[in-house]
């Protein structure tokens, strides 16, 4: 017989019907969920005999009411929903304001700038430490407990770094492709090394999480992977992201609760499949209206208006090909914001929606033309305020995302136990800040 898991909706194994005995309570235990199973041997039993009679009512009764595909259809899916176990539905809730966060992100940038950069690891943990604590889950708030020396260290280091790379020209000028390669070499153990220090300094009701990613797959998604871009032209991308995005969902834990990915690469490829076909529209569209508009519309429509000196038709042209240029630049500004949204939300939403913590399940509900909107409003008024709208922008896009994300369990939060581990160092957490290297959500 199959051993079937209704929590994890999954066939764990099968058992020969004669290790089963008879009118005994045997069970097994999901290795995934942990819950217990409960295994019965079938008995079989003879039908009876149907008569004649009978036979022809049964049989006419299905040719006259046969079952539409509607009804069963409907009649599956009832059975599947009565299967599945309830759970409860908990959304987080964001309490951050734009005036609370302004207040410590202007003393995080000017004590940054006055201590020539040293203010940045206490400014990153007062960061992270008012987000966490203004998001609450199920009524409890989150905890960052990273210490300000230890990303401040992690913070020299990576520094120290980069001042050799950029100092490498003036001395020792073949120096710098070695260390560029050490770099690139030692990129998959500071990744490795950053997921560890952000889950470990992360807590929820003073457990905390844990990242059990494994050192290899992180040289193997982070350094062996991107050198097989170029040759692939591109093509492994999607595999790429798909690697990525299962390093990170697949090897959290909650406590000693582990995290599982359940995701397939198909959908990847069709969400970077669209992705291309946008940007190939968007370079398209951006082409036409530079050679298009830029030379002839525009310069037309300019000169009517007065505004291009009507002196000779080259300086008409030239003016008219700047203006086109400025056009296409934020038609491929504003068209590349709209697919790099577009793959933000599609993945992400596919990741929760197929990732889970034990028995707890994770649900994203954001939309594009949302997200979008959030996000051009959010550049137009960083770029209109000289950067002082910057916090309210950081606000408003976390507010929105958290909304949209829902956590359903079928336990009791309470049953989460807390693991024991070493600290962990934030050199790793630094690099990826350098960088700007997006690893996680």
């Amino acid at each position: 017989m199959e051993v079937y898991c209704k929590t994890c909706q999954k066939v764990l194994g099968k058992i020969a019907d004669e290790k089963i005995p008879h009118n005994v309570k045997k069970y097994v235990t999901c290795k995934i969920c942990k819950e217990k199973i409960l295994l019965s041997r079938k008995v079989e039993t003879l039908a009876p005999v149907e008569g004649i009679k009978e036979r022809k009512k049964r049989e006419v009764a299905t040719i006259k009411a046969p079952a539409t595909p509607k009804q069963t259809k409907t009649l599956s899916a009832s059975r599947k929903t009565s299967d599945r176990p309830k759970g409860r539905t908990f959304r987080p809730q964001f309490s951050g304001t734009a005036g609370e966060y302004f207040r410590i992100w202007i003393v995080n940038t000017f004590l940054t700038i006055v201590t020539l950069g040293i203010y940045a690891a206490w400014a990153k943990v007062r960061t992270r430490r008012y987000f966490y604590a203004h998001t609450k889950l199920a009524g409890h708030p989150f905890d960052y407990l990273a210490n300000p020396v230890a990303i401040l260290k992690g913070n020299l280091i990576m520094g120290g770094g980069l001042a050799l790379y950029s100092t490498s020209d003036f001395f020792y000028p073949s120096m710098k492709i070695f260390i560029g390669i050490a770099l690139a070499i030692i990129f998959p153990f500071l990744i490795y090394k950053s997921l560890r220090f952000y889950a470990h300094n992360s807590s929820f009701r003073n457990i905390r999480f844990h990242f059990r990613g494994g050192l290899k797959e992180s040289y193997f998604n982070y350094l062996l992977i991107p050198l097989l871009i170029p040759l692939t032209f591109g093509l492994i991308t999607p595999y790429w992201a798909y690697k990525r995005k299962g390093y990170f969902f697949n090897n959290f834990a909650y406590g000693k609760t582990g995290s599982n990915f359940a995701g397939r690469i198909a959908p990847f490829y069709r969400i970077h499949a669209v992705a291309a076909v946008l940007i190939i529209l968007t370079l398209v569209a951006a082409l036409s209206l530079f050679f298009g508009l830029g030379a002839g519309s525009i310069a037309a429509l300019v000169a009517k208006l007065g505004s291009i000196n009507s002196a000779g038709p080259g300086g008409k042209i030239g003016q008219a090909m700047l203006i086109g240029a400025i056009f296409s630049y934020l038609t491929i500004m504003l068209l590349f914001t709209i697919v790099q949204q577009y793959v933000f939300v599609r993945l992400t939403n596919y990741c929760w929606h197929h990732s889970r913590l034990g028995k707890v399940m994770f649900k994203s509900d954001i939309q594009v033309r949302k997200l979008v909107w959030i996000q051009m409003t959010n550049i137009l008024a960083i770029i209109c305020s000289l950067g002082l709208m910057a916090p309210w922008a950081k606000i408003r896009r976390a507010r929105y995302i958290l909304d949209n994300l829902a956590v359903e369990a079928y336990c009791n939060l309470d049953e989460f136990t807390a693991d024991v581990a070493e600290d962990e160092s934030a050199l790793g957490d630094a690099a990826t800040d350098f960088f700007d290297f997006e690893i996680g959500l």
